[in-house]
């Protein structure tokens, strides 16, 4: 999942939202939830998903056949009604911000607000009881933080070398059978932002002398 456009990038292939009512319902914890949920385990029923993600099976149910309007999942072979198994049918979606409409940017915000609340969550949790995990994958999960002077060109070049990489794993999300014994779902989030220099010195201003 990607906040952000990257049309001519190696990212080009995900799934684009830009519709707002598309946008409006992919911001829903339950349904994040179930893209996610479907992302590790390749396929559930309503049932299962439920037991996993919370809810009723029919309200899950009803949560996966949005997700299919909009493209997200599909149904899987096999079983019927509520044991009818969904897949993911994309690897993952990205969506931008700073589409000029403005309603289509206000709900790409709230989905974005949604998802990094999502992301900071997970990585909470991981920090307060890393002891859970073996000693090989601790090694492996830790925090990553540069400060990098560059334009935006510069910027865009690093997205889309770390993209290139990380597309070479993307097609073991929907197909289980590409992954190697021995692995385990990893997170790895990138955040790009600029500093606003004078910020510190504003503030700083701004305090009364001692």
């Amino acid at each position: 999942m990607s906040e952000g456009k990257d049309e001519a990038g190696p990212l080009a292939g995900l799934h684009k939202a830009s519709d707002p009512r598309e946008l409006r319902a992919l911001a829903h914890p339950a349904r994040l939830a179930l893209y996610e949920a479907l992302g590790i385990h390749g396929s559930l029923t309503a049932t299962q998903a439920s037991k996993l993600v919370g809810g009723s099976p029919t309200s899950v149910a009803y949560h996966l056949r949005t997700l299919a309007k909009y493209g997200y999942v599909e149904e899987a072979e096999g079983g019927g009604g509520r044991e009818r198994p969904w897949r993911l049918s994309t690897v993952g979606f990205e969506f931008s911000t700073d589409d000029p409409s403005p309603g289509t940017a206000a709900a790409a915000r709230v989905l974005g607000d949604l998802m990094f609340q999502r992301w900071l969550e997970r990585r909470a949790r991981y920090r307060a009881e890393p002891e859970r995990w073996p000693a090989e994958v601790r090694e492996q999960a830790g925090d990553l933080g540069f400060l990098l002077f560059g334009t935006p060109g510069e910027m865009r070049e690093l997205q889309q070398a770390w993209g290139e990489l990380i597309m070479r794993y993307f097609a073991r999300i929907q197909d289980p059978s590409l992954r190697p014994e021995g692995s385990i779902p990893f997170e790895l989030n990138l955040f790009i932002n600029p500093i606003d220099t004078g910020a510190a010195d504003d503030e700083a201003a701004a305090e009364p002398e001692s």
